[in-house]
């Protein structure tokens, strides 16, 4: 399962994969207690160095795989490969050695790299979906899938040389933003030994008088704690209650992360409690909370789920409490890691995936409800998805705008928080309207109607030529009309259209044919 405090709050150090048992002595030893601990950063630095000393063929394969393990899990897929090839050199007799290399060589954009070490993993490990499922994202990737229309952009004011990530509007306003941050300048704090980076914290920034983000600034307690991980905030619809994840710390153990929640009371936030939900799992984490208020969405490896990290769902009973969670299914949940949920105003999940089929790294999602209960899933596709991980993002209410946090860019896995909007479509009708001897008509004019409610009726200067602007997704009829001339009736649509369009339609209006009576 993977973990990494990019990809979990990005501090899920739970759950680690345990050393089969290096040998080499007290500096290994210490490198493994690192490891199992989830002091990624740490553990890599000190199975290279024991890496680099070693002689022993079958050791240097199994310092290089968990060297690897480290980097993948601090999000640093390039030094990740380098480590998992050599781990495939030395023929490491772990098989996910060489699915994580194809992986990495993925996430950085080395096709022609990945797709022989999925071909090859499959051909060992043939019913691995994660392994089908990104040697089908590879090879779609190197048809260089369109970009669609949306503009994406990094936001300079509200990132730092660190990561920061997990965004959340408060209020309806959206001009007061909420993310998580692994910056250090604030109170000095030392580098975390799991990420090389801060310890993750809580911080906000506004919209100022002349429209720029304000410097961020850290919350205080009791929101931010000193001794535990906090981030991966989100805001109910009301803006009264702040939802959030906590990750504690321990020197001898794994530690899970917990949701927590707290309530804004005379312009401040009460003490957070944890929210008890789903008790029996180490993980609860990444809180999604509907608009109604009743429905929440999180992230755990509770059992019952599809493998990895699943997506689930708990409704409030009539006591307030949480009930018994419900995993969101199969169109949404795989064998690998489904995180970062988030609920928009009209019931849509967004949602970030590593392994249905995809750019690289995480990718964003969408789903919408279906009638019997599943999910229509689709790719948000590029440029809001990269080779690098995509997740977090948020919307201004119905609004085709947002944030969203995004590693593309870096080689040391740091995460920034980039707006997006999609410009709206623009279409227009236009067209001249001639008689059969190619001359323009005179007082000829259109009567318009849209699918939308739209009617209206156009007279056409002296030069015969006509336009008008449309609306997306609608349906119009329009009627030529001129005296002395037979009516023409035009049936088009602006539906399913994904790009800007001129319709253009040159009209030939004809004169009615008189019938000449013979004489008796």
């Amino acid at each position: 399962m993977k973990q990494s405090v990019q990809y979990f709050l990005f501090t899920l150090f739970i759950t680690p994969i345990l050393l089969a048992g290096c040998s080499g002595g007290k500096k290994v030893s210490q490198a493994q207690k690192a490891f199992e601990i989830g002091e990624y950063s740490k553990a890599a630095e000190m199975f290279k160095r024991a890496y680099s000393r070693e002689k022993n063929r079958y050791n240097k394969g199994e310092y290089a795989y968990f060297m690897g393990e480290s980097y993948r899990l601090t999000n640093k897929a390039s030094k990740a490969a380098s480590a998992y090839s050599r781990a495939v050199r030395y023929d490491y007799p772990v098989r996910e050695a060489q699915f994580y290399l194809a992986e990495s060589y993925r996430k950085t954009g080395k096709l022609d790299k990945a797709i022989p070490e999925y071909e090859a993993y499959l051909e060992e490990v043939p019913a691995d979906v994660r392994a089908q499922k990104g040697l089908a994202s590879a090879m779609m990737m190197l048809k260089e899938p369109k970009d669609n229309r949306y503009i994406v952009e990094k936001i300079k004011k509200l990132n730092s040389k660190y990561s920061d990530f997990s965004p959340a509007y408060a209020g309806q306003s959206y001009d007061y933003v909420i993310f998580s941050s692994m910056r250090t300048e604030a109170k000095k704090r030392k580098k975390n030994k799991i990420t090389g980076q801060g310890t993750s914290s809580i911080y906000y920034s506004k919209i100022d008088s002349k429209g720029e983000w304000s410097a961020p600034e850290a919350f205080e307690e009791p929101i931010n704690n000193n001794a535990t991980d906090d981030g991966a905030p989100n805001v109910s619809a009301d803006g009264k209650t702040l939802y959030f994840t906590r990750c504690g710390y321990d020197k001898e153990k794994p530690m899970g992360a917990e949701i927590f929640a707290c309530s804004r009371s005379g312009g401040k936030w009460v003490e957070p409690t944890p929210v008890a939900i789903a008790n029996d799992s180490l993980t609860t984490a990444h809180p999604a909370i509907h608009p109604d208020g009743e429905t929440l969405f999180f992230v755990s490896d509770r059992e019952g789920g599809f493998g990895g990290l699943d997506i689930w769902i708990s409704k409030k009973n009539q006591d307030g409490a949480w009930g018994e969670p419900v995993n969101a299914g199969s169109a949404i949940n795989t064998k690998g890691n489904e995180m970062f949920p988030y609920v928009r105003e009209d019931g849509l999940l967004y949602f970030s995936s590593d392994t249905h089929i995809g750019f690289g790294g995480l990718d964003i999602f969408k789903a919408i409800p279906h009638q019997e209960k599943e999910w229509v899933v689709s790719n948000m596709g590029s440029p809001i998805n990269s080779n690098s991980d995509d997740f977090g993002i948020v919307f201004k209410g119905r609004q085709e705008e947002g944030i969203f946090s995004s590693s593309r860019g870096s080689s040391k896995g740091i995460d920034n928080l980039y707006s997006f909007v999609l410009p709206k479509l623009n279409f227009s009708l236009n067209g001249i309207i001639k008689n059969v001897n190619n001359e323009i008509v005179q007082g000829a004019y259109l009567r318009l109607i849209g699918s939308d409610g739209t009617t209206m009726k156009i007279n056409t200067p002296t030069d015969g030529a006509f336009k008008v602007k449309l609306k997306p997704d609608t349906d119009y009829v329009f009627l030529v009309a001129a005296e002395g001339y037979l009516n023409q009736k035009v049936k088009f649509s602006t539906s399913g259209q994904t790009d800007d369009k001129d319709y253009t339609f040159d009209i030939t209006l004809e004169k009615p044919t008189i019938k000449v009576q013979s004489p008796r």
